[in-house]
């Protein structure tokens, strides 16, 4: 698939112009193509508040903005006192207002899509107060504290703001590895020529989250991976897992998979073992972390990994392009990435010590939000594994009364703040069910909410077995003569019981009632085969326009709004 170009701007407080080839490069591995744009040093604040200015002619759809507390607040500036604890409010709110004036010019000039990608703040590594640093009633520190919870309420209240942790990232290598005074003293640079592919790569983390796709699902061993030792030579009891040793570590790093969990990542597990004696450790081990109902799907068994995971794709209803594969053997791991490239094998440590932290840092699962989804993801899954047994023993033979059994009710309605990330999100990860798979940030989908030349909808789905969320979402440009479908979308979990000809239908009656046609558009690729079929059984005619992309006329004759699914009042939107 091309990558779609992105402009990104770099504002700094300092000369950061030799980043932009390692950024360009970084970028362009981790799945994003990009025009970049550098603030020239001592510019990064006329730039961002002049609506004219070279930065906003280049209306980029994320800025990097990066005050560094050596510039807003140097160490070793010509005052009459050191750092006192008892001013850092007043230090701190000169520091923000002037922060802020630039972070509201941005976001009133820039594009309503753009992303706003915030610094936080790190003590420089010139110190006045040495020794003294929270002593004697002294801190340097207080003030950036205070800086820095600032910005978390802003990133928590504002969607189009986010944080960079810088902190974190100089905790991790190091003042002494990231800056070279004599480059400041030069040429107005504060890191060092060996920083700057670090620094690529923090941005790049960021970027790829909020510009490319996330894998969902991390398909874990059991062996030597959730606990230590292999089940079939040292038994339940002989396995390492505990407080102490070895142990500690396996057990942390299945803190490290819960945590990814609660993330929104799922769980599933493919490992050639005895099943009785791997359901004994994952239901009675009293060290275990993760049990049964943490994986969505299991495939115990003496049969191939490389066969399970197939296998768990087509449980799960997801593409193996959506998996990240974890297994300590070398040589199943090679076997994963021969037979499916399309799955993320990371090269695992060779220290089980090291897998939390290795785990922790793929960038494939960074997110910048967390929806109600992801939150509820694990739960919604084994739902679905309810349902689909439910599905498999039901015995009804007529279709409705099959579908009516199952209780759907769906909530058609605009998105609200809260629904944002979800729409974007599923904009993003929606490859099926997708007539033109058109991607979409968070920026984007506000942008278009504003815009009264368009409608945006969600649809909710609920049934006897509990809530699936927020499962669809259709744009609708409105324009004088038509309406024409811009996205519509559905996540598979909702497919083939009627609920997509129901949102579709509710489209096509909205269109009518206002006197127009609904207009749409499908641009075919290797996986939106469903949505096509979709359309040929509503018998609605596709229109060649050029090479896989097809226009098309809906009316509510076209399809039916199912009889068996019950509507809810769209003013509760969302299920929030």
């Amino acid at each position: 698939m091309a990558l779609q170009l992105k402009r990104i701007a770099i504002l700094c407080s300092f000369n950061l112009d030799l980043l932009k080839r390692p950024l360009s490069e970084v970028l362009a591995q981790a799945g994003v193509k990009s025009e970049l744009y550098f603030t020239g040093y001592g510019l990064w604040e006329p730039e961002a508040l002049d609506p004219q200015s070279p930065l906003h002619q280049f209306a980029p759809e994320s800025v990097v903005l990066f005050a560094d507390a050596a510039d807003v607040l140097p160490p070793l500036h010509p005052g009459d006192q050191l750092s006192r604890r008892a001013d850092a409010p007043a230090a701190a709110g000169a520091v923000w207002q002037r922060l802020t004036t630039v972070i509201n010019g941005l976001l009133a000039n820039l594009p309503q899509q753009s992303t706003l990608l915030v610094h936080n703040f790190v003590l420089p590594r010139l110190s006045a107060l040495g020794t003294l640093e929270d002593n004697a009633g002294l801190s340097a520190g207080a003030t950036l504290n205070i800086l820095n919870d600032q910005l978390r309420a802003l990133a928590e209240s504002n969607p189009r703001v986010r944080i960079i942790d810088y902190a974190n990232f100089v905790a991790e290598y190091g003042r002494n590895t990231l800056f070279d005074n004599r480059l400041w003293y030069l040429g107005r640079m504060h890191f060092g020529r060996g920083a700057l592919n670090h620094v690529a790569a923090l941005y790049a983390r960021y970027l790829a989250a909020l510009f490319t796709p996330r894998r969902k699902c991390l398909v874990l061993d059991l062996d030597n991976t959730l606990w230590g030792g292999v089940l079939g030579e040292d038994g339940p009891q002989g396995i390492a897992l505990g407080q102490e040793g070895i142990g500690l570590a396996f057990r942390e790093f299945q803190l490290a998979i819960l945590a990814l969990a609660q993330r929104g990542v799922i769980l599933a597990v493919a490992s050639k073992n005895n099943p009785a004696d791997a359901w004994e450790v994952i239901d009675r081990h009293p060290e275990m972390i993760l049990r049964r109902q943490d994986f969505a799907c299991l495939e115990i068994h003496w049969n191939p990994k490389s066969e399970s995971l197939p296998r768990i794709a087509e449980t799960l209803n997801l593409a193996l392009d959506s998996f990240v594969f974890w297994d300590d053997e070398p040589r199943e791991r090679e076997i994963v990435r021969t037979q499916h490239p399309a799955v993320f094998v990371p090269e695992v440590p060779a220290d089980p010590s090291e897998y939390a932290r290795a785990l922790l840092n793929l960038d494939c699962f960074d997110v910048l939000n967390l929806t109600d989804e992801d939150r509820r993801r694990g739960k919604m899954y084994h739902q679905e594994a309810d349902r689909q047994q439910w599905l498999t023993a039901a015995s009804a033979t007529n279709l409705g009364e099959f579908y009516r059994s199952l209780n759907m009710t769906i909530c058609i309605a605009q998105p609200d703040a809260y629904a944002v990330p979800r729409f974007a999100q599923l904009t993003q990860r929606t490859n099926q069910f997708n007539f033109t798979t058109r991607r979409y940030t968070e920026g984007d989908i506000r942008a278009k909410l504003s815009d009264p030349s368009f409608g945006l909808y969600t649809i909710s789905l609920e049934d006897r077995f509990g809530k699936l969320g927020l499962i669809g979402a259709a744009i609708v440009e409105r324009q004088n003569k038509a309406w024409l479908l811009d996205t519509f979308l559905m996540s598979c979990r909702a497919l083939g019981r009627g609920v997509e000809d129901a949102f579709l239908s509710m489209l096509a009656t909205e269109a009518a009632d206002a006197g127009l046609a609904l207009h749409g558009t499908f641009i075919s690729t290797k996986k939106n085969v469903p949505a096509r079929q979709f359309l040929e059984r509503l018998k609605i005619q596709l229109q060649a326009v050029g090479e896989e992309n097809f226009t098309f006329q809906i009316d509510p004759a076209h399809v039916a709004f199912p009889s068996w699914i019950g509507k809810q009042d769209g003013s509760n939107s969302n299920g929030h």
